[in-house]
Parts: structure tokens; sequence; C-alpha cells
């Protein structure tokens, strides 16, 4: 039997937040710009309720900013708040690494390498919402791995709000992703946790090069 991918089952919060990150990623929704829930109840023929709900949940990620009205709008992301999150990304996460990498069990390296081939599945199939929620398991079971719970945390805190897809939609970044996380996992099986770092380094280097090149790029 082929192998089949689990049935997504979906409420009607999952939905609308879906389609609003995704709008906001891809840059259908503009920084600034403000979200009414009532127009987009009617949008998406909802109620008020999941519409809100999305929002909350957009809101944690850092892609909307709630006002003092308790209206929202989209996130206004600049080369500089790019720069300071990235900077902190490389200070962090590989120290992450460099403490998980000797406590990896075989079972946990079979793991976070199923993973890795699901990230090239997915990629194959350009299911890009399915690669980044993927993409950031697979970050987050090395990191959650060093066993430092406020260090986990702060890492959390720093991809919420990351515009995960920007950077992904660069042309050719998708297929450097994919062949970094297949070197960090033979790094980590044979061992090599200094390389594994060396190749997160550079991996996260590059993510916020690919960003930066496509907000200049953008008129």
């Amino acid at each position: 039997m082929p192998r089949l991918r689990p049935i997504r089952r979906e409420t009607l919060e999952d939905q609308v937040y879906r389609a609003l990150r995704q709008a906001i990623l891809e840059g259908r929704l503009k920084g600034g710009e403000r979200l009414v829930q009532e127009a987009l109840a009617s949008t998406f023929g909802t109620s008020r309720i999941p519409v809100r709900d999305a929002l909350r949940r957009l809101h944690q990620e850092g892609l909307v900013e709630a006002d003092e009205r308790g209206g929202y709008r989209v996130a206004t992301w600049g080369p500089e708040d790019v720069e300071d999150v990235y900077t902190l990304r490389l200070l962090l996460e590989p120290e992450a690494l460099r403490l998980a990498g000797p406590k990896l069990s075989e079972e946990e390296l079979d793991e976070l390498e199923a993973l890795q081939f699901q990230m090239e599945e997915a990629a194959s199939e350009g299911d890009l919402d399915r690669y980044v929620d993927l993409n950031r398991s697979f970050h987050f079971f090395i990191y959650e791995a060093a066993g430092k719970r406020r260090l986990f945390q702060f890492i959390q805190m720093l991809w919420s709000g990351l515009p995960p897809l920007t950077p992904l939609s660069v042309p050719g970044q998708l297929d450097r992703s994919n062949r970094e996380h297949r070197l960090l996992v033979q790094a980590l099986r044979k061992g090599a946790v200094e390389e594994a770092v060396h190749i997160l380094r550079r991996h996260i280097r590059y993510a916020m090069e690919a960003l930066l090149e496509r907000m200049e790029a953008k008129p």
C-alpha cells in the first residue's frame, strides 16, 4: 500500500488562521493594514468567533499587532527587525544544538530524519504551509532536547512572528534549506556536533540574507 498522508481535521478557526497567515506571508495583506473582524467574517462566511480566535493566534506569533482599541493590524517588518531576530538566533540556536547533540539517541535521530524526509516530500509537492510546520518541528525537536527550558523558551519567542515563508519563497532557497537539514542530520548521526553547529549557523545566516534580499527587492 502506498504511503498516505493523514487527513487534516481542521476547525473553522484553523482554516481562517491558515488563510490569513498565508495572505500575510505572501504579501496580499500588507503591513499596517487593518483587519476588521466583521469584514473578515463576512468574507470567510463564518461568525466572528473563529476570526477573533485566529487573530489572537496570529498576534501570539507576532504576525499581527493589537492596537489600543483592541483591533488588529498586520505587523510591519523592516530590515532592522530581521537583523535583530536572526542575530539572536545565531547566538542561541547553535548553543542549544551544541547541548542537545550528545543527548540525542538513535531513536530520536530516526525521528529527526523522518521529519527531514517529510520536509523534502512537502517541498516536492509545493506544500509550503506543511513545510513551514515541519521545519518548526524539526528545529524545535533539537532545541528542546538540550534540556534547558528557558533557552528553549527564548528561541520559541524569536520564532514567534518570524515570517517563515518569506525566505523560502526566494528561488533556490527551499532546495538549499533541505540540503542543509540533510547535512545537519548526517553530522549528528556521526557524532560531529561542532560540524552540525557550523551547518546550523550557515543555515540561519543564509535564511537571513535571503529574507533581506527579498525585502530589498520589493517595490
